[in-house]
């Protein structure tokens, strides 16, 4: 199974910095991630364990849903 999350913003390169350094402490062993290079930001995660997919999209979508909040405050 596999899951492509595409996110479109101006921020590309700070998200992917952000998120390699999850992915690379992940404690998720049953997932591969990758986070393709280029404009749209693209995440894929793959696995034979659905519910392992599961976790690992929500890790991600949390992490990037504070990033992309904190990239829009006005300070």
């Amino acid at each position: 199974m596999k899951v492509t999350i595409v996110v479109e913003t101006p921020h590309v390169t700070i998200l992917k910095k952000t998120l390699e350094k999850e992915i690379e402490s992940s404690p998720y062993k049953k997932t591969r991630t990758c986070i393709k290079e280029g404009e749209p930001l693209t995440i894929e995660i793959q696995s034979d364990d659905m519910r392992a997919v599961r976790g690992t999209f929500n890790s991600l979508m949390n992490w990037l849903i504070t990033a992309l909040e904190s990239l829009s405050l006005d300070t």
